[in-house]
């Protein structure tokens, strides 16, 4: 055979058309990594959540009930808030506050926040919240979340998930126009900022200028946010990101009630506080976070968020039930302002290994929270003798000058760990565990004077939180599970010998079936639930002014819930919660309801449905049994109601659609809160329409 430089080129040529065709095709696959993120998905249905776990992970293999509000939804809503968001949950009660904030439980208890997977203790309740143009999601896991929350309340947690940069240019507006000239706009803009696509940016602007159903009231509120991602290297990814959002409202805390404890009557539009009145909340964020990615398919992720709130009013309202005979009712006046700031740490590990043959996972953190507030207050004072439907007759209160002051300084931090461990190819064992440290101290200040010392409050060490489940894969997209979850609550009450009682402790067990249908466009769930609040304070009648740990607080019930598409152009979620709460043990209410907020009965459905050509329809129904709040039984409670709404969409073109919704379309009179004999009987929003216009970019 002839050397190879010997041959002409027309051989070589040869040689090489023949070995090429010989070569077999060699295909190279990739397997994305699971997202949970729902911008740019036209369903309802999701298929991963990072609640109840770090990173996104199936809903069908997190052993706890979880419900999810994606942007597909939030934007064919036209949702705006994050309580109108969290009103549309399954078992989620949300509760009128004051006018620009809502009391928000589930199961019982308050819900604990949490941006981005790094948890906010206390930080939803009565709280200013950023608008919902900001997030691609929220996310909400019922039930009792310490593993990854820390201390809290055992209702649940809700997790707003962020809008991230963009490689790709995209933008986004909308604007609607409603009843009692409620008026709101939002866009967002993104895009890649360098040719290589390694730093990806979005802003995110929204406004809203609006009235209420009732008289003399006003709210305008701004955001800015914005996020840039940056590739460090292909393993690394650096993001920086930040919020401002500012609200100014005239406060509204419901109507009081007669003096011998009945409803007043009056219309709807009725507002017991004056004028004057006002309230200004800002809030501003600064969070980093950086993401290094190893090749065997681990992560690490450290995350550090400052969040500065910023909360002044200036208000009166009624301080004993209005007196039937005279009409005649007291009112004080208060003033403060106060500031709350929020610096939390997240670090973690997680990422898959090997063991016995089989495919595992695992997740490692710490995390650290410090929440400080003060609060300087006015001089409080009382107006006697001011007739009911005449609260501007209150005169205007001064704040400053500032009479006294309180601060407090919250703290905890913990260790966590995760693990899902693969036992065979139906059965998935989900087990983890939490050590917490957390303290509370607080002092009384004066302005003007040097801030006494610290007075030590709750405070625990070491506070081991379980966690376990099971799942179990009975046909091929259908799970079946069983799980513990728990998370405690520090008390300051102390025993006869002077020890502070152990901590309260929320224990859930739950029972649930998942079923992912339609290709995945569709989710069925139901679930069994029962929760103990167990080592409540009680007195201890053997030695007046100690107590024991001896109450105890049962909540039971079960749920289902359908959400995403059955069929073509259809999304649709219906929902339903039947909920027990009981004291099971206490001095005098052994026996009786415990959540004097939650409906025992709650259904909840919204559909949309795209009509061949340009049309669209949707509607919701919402029905729930009554509630008696702080009322009193018989005397003053909402009864059952049932609120419906409509919609009708067209789209204008491809890119640009038009919606206009009728709310409370039957125009039910009913309450949404009932409170006490000074507030807090607060109505339902009368029928409104709102006209919207959205396009995409």
């Amino acid at each position: 055979m002839l050397p190879l430089a010997l041959l002409s080129a027309q051989a070589l040529a040869q040689v090489e058309r023949a070995a090429a065709a010989t070569l077999a095709a060699v295909e190279v696959r990739g397997t994305a990594l699971p997202s949970a993120t729902t911008e740019g998905s036209p369903g309802y249905a999701p298929s991963h959540a990072t609640v109840g776990a770090k990173e996104a992970t199936s809903v069908l293999q997190i052993p706890q009930s979880v419900s999810v509000i994606t942007r597909a939804r939030i934007e064919d809503q036209n949702l705006q808030t994050a309580e109108d968001a969290l009103r549309q949950v399954t078992g989620v009660t949300v509760t009128p506050w004051d006018g620009a904030t809502a009391q928000i439980r589930s199961r019982g208890y308050f819900l604990e926040p949490s941006l981005d997977g790094i948890p906010g203790y206390g930080g939803l309740n009565a709280t200013q919240q950023f608008d919902l143009a900001m997030f691609d999601r929220v996310e909400v896991l019922r039930g009792p979340g310490g593993l990854f929350q820390g201390s809290g309340q055992p209702g649940g947690s809700v997790n707003f998930v962020r809008r991230q940069g963009l490689a790709e240019f995209a933008a986004d507006a909308s604007a609607s126009v409603g009843s009692w000239s409620q008026y709101h706009a939002e866009a967002s803009v993104g895009g890649a900022l360098d040719d290589g696509k390694t730093l990806r940016s979005r802003l995110v602007m929204s406004g809203t200028d609006r009235g209420f159903y009732y008289t003399r009231a006003h709210s305008r509120r701004t955001l800015a946010y914005g996020t840039l991602d940056y590739d460090l290297s292909p393993a690394t990814t650096l993001s920086l990101y930040g919020a401002y959002q500012q609200d100014r409202t005239n406060p509204f805390s419901g109507l009081p009630a007669y003096a011998d404890g009945r409803f007043i009557a009056a219309p709807r539009s009725t507002n017991p506080y004056p004028g004057w009145a006002v309230a200004d909340t800002a809030t501003a964020l600064l969070a980093a976070e950086a993401e290094h990615r190893w090749g065997n398919g681990w992560k690490l992720r450290a995350r550090y968020s400052r969040q500065v709130q910023d909360y002044d009013l200036r208000d009166s309202y009624p301080t004993t039930g209005v007196d039937p005979a005279t009409g005649l009712v007291p009112y004080a006046r208060r003033g403060w302002d106060s500031q709350t700031t929020r610096d939390t740490v997240d670090v973690y590990v997680a990422g898959p290994f090997q063991l016995l043959g089989r495919a595992h996972s695992a997740t490692a953190g710490w995390n650290h929270g410090k929440v400080s507030s003060d609060t300087d207050y006015g001089a409080n004072d009382t107006i006697s003798g001011i007739a009911f439907g005449n609260p501007d007759a209150v005169p205007e209160l001064t704040v400053p000058p500032y009479v006294r002051g309180y601060s407090d300084d919250t703290r905890q931090r913990g260790f966590y760990g995760q693990l899902r461990l693969s036992v065979n190819d139906a059965m998935t064992l989900v087990t983890g565990a939490r050590s917490s440290d957390f303290s509370v101290r607080s002092r009384s200040t004066r302005p003007g004077s040097a801030p006494p010392a610290w007075s030590q409050g709750a405070r625990e060490t070491g506070q081991f939180s379980p966690y376990a489940g099971l799942v179990l894969s009975l046909a091929q997209d259908t799970t079946a599970y069983a799980s513990y979850s728990d998370i405690f609550m520090p008390q300051t009450a102390k025993d006869v010998a002077g020890r502070t009682l152990q901590p309260r402790v929320g224990k859930q067990i739950e029972l649930g079936l998942k079923k992912s249908l339609s290709d995945g466009r569709l989710l069925a769930s139901a679930a069994l639930f029962r929760t103990r609040d167990e080592n409540r304070s009680m007195p201890d009648t053997a030695h007046p002014g100690s107590f024991v740990q001896a109450g105890e607080v049962q909540v039971k019930g079960w749920e289902f819930e359908l959400s995403g598409s059955p069929w073509a152009n259809l999304e649709l979620v219906l929902g339903y919660t039947r909920l027990d709460t009981a004291y099971r043990a206490h001095p005098t209410l052994a026996g009786t309801q415990f959540s004097l907020f939650e409906p025992r009965h709650s259904l909840k459905g919204y559909a949309h449905y795209r009509l061949a050509g340009p049309w669209s329809v949707g509607g919701g129904l919402q029905i729930t049994s009554g509630v008696i709040g702080t009322g009193v039984a018989g005397t003053r409670e909402s009864g059952g109601y049932g609120i419906a709404s409509l919609q009708l969409g067209y789209q204008l073109d491809a890119h640009t659609s038009v919606t206009l919704a009728v709310n409370n379309a039957f125009d039910r009179n009913y309450y949404a809160r009932v409170g006490g004999l000074n507030s807090y009987n607060t109505y339902g929003e009368p029928r409104n329409a709102q006209l919207a216009l959205r396009s995409k970019f």
